[in-house]
């Protein structure tokens, strides 16, 4: 989990990670990550002070606020408990940035 790390569970460990920042432009949907059978973990932030919306599959599945909506400095994590290796896109009413990172092995 994003800054809740436990003594009492084994913390996995990702050798391999992407970051990246993705430039959302008003109301047009966007490819975030491509679909990945070997993702273990992903995390997405949204750093701006406009809502953002995560729609899991291609971008034309989801709009503004209908997916994961992301409230400004708030984040949304995929890891062993909720593991999706589809496609994640997302759309923003507004330009914004959305900051992610995504794991394997």
């Amino acid at each position: 989990m994003i800054n809740n790390s436990s003594n009492t569970i084994e913390v996995t460990k990702f050798s391999n990670c992407l970051h990246g920042v993705k430039d959302l432009t008003a109301t047009v949907g966007d490819t975030v990550i491509n679909a990945n059978s070997n993702r273990e973990y992903a995390a997405f932030i949204n750093n701006s002070s406009s809502d953002i919306t995560l729609i899991l599959g291609d971008k034309s599945k989801g709009a503004i606020g209908r997916g994961i909506v992301l409230r400004p400095r708030g984040s949304y994590e995929i890891n062993q408990s909720n593991l999706y290796v589809g496609k994640v896109s997302a759309i923003s009413a507004n330009n914004c940035k959305l900051t992610f990172t995504e794991c394997i092995e």
